[in-house]
């Protein structure tokens, strides 16, 4: 009743095996502008902000990768110091609960001690 067409798109291409990944990361090469020293950054991003418009490009990638750097530097300390936060609250939470033990610990005592007395 029906035919069986014959397939009207070519089909996917095969995924490529590990052994070609791996060549193909031999020849994968990344060419990074090297990262300028912090002594002419200051200078970089002065004319960064005066005069963008003549900045060569290469440039203007190198006051980009400083200040990027400087971005993940920042948010790597905040994180640092909300975790430090977060031990030091539940280090001061301890400390008054064994706090609050202790002073119900020492009134139990001197009432005890009242009670022997009379």
């Amino acid at each position: 009743m029906f035919k069986k067409s014959k397939p009207k798109t070519e089909p996917p291409p095969t995924a490529p095996t590990v052994d070609e990944m791996l060549a193909d990361m031999e020849t994968f090469e990344v060419q990074q502008p090297p990262v300028a020293t912090s002594t002419d950054n200051s200078d970089l991003e002065h004319e960064l902000l005066t005069d963008p418009e003549n900045l060569p490009l290469q440039t203007w990638w190198q006051v980009f990768d400083t200040y990027d750097q400087k971005v993940a530097k920042l948010a790597a300390t905040v994180d640092t110091l909300e975790s430090q936060k977060e031990q030091l609250q539940f280090c001061c939470a301890t400390l008054e609960k064994n706090a609050q033990e202790l002073r119900d610990g020492i009134q139990q005592q001197q009432s005890l001690i009242k009670n022997d007395v009379n």
